[in-house]
């Protein structure tokens, strides 16, 4: 009786774990670092007004990382990016 019910719990328990690769979030996109961790970035949406209460740091599809600082967006070499909203 004992193998079962531990058989049963195992199998229970096989249904709640999480097998997605993304650990991120609808809207948020997974980093990578060097050294194997990551961390969720939000995603920049073109024509959206950017919510600035978690940061300034967003991920944009075509440029990767950027970042708002005094009214501009740079990416991650510290280069202005205009016309980000097109």
């Amino acid at each position: 009786m004992k193998i079962k019910l531990t058989l049963l719990v195992l199998l229970i328990s096989l249904l709640f774990v999480n097998c997605d690769s993304d650990p991120c979030d609808s809207g948020y996109t997974q980093i990578k670092n060097n050294d194997g961790s990551s961390y969720c970035l939000p995603d920049y949406v073109v024509g959206e007004i950017q919510n600035f209460e978690k940061g300034n740091i967003f991920y944009h599809q075509e440029y990767g990382i950027i970042s708002f600082n005094d009214g501009n967006w740079f990416d991650n070499q510290n280069i202005i990016l205009n016309n980000l909203d097109q």
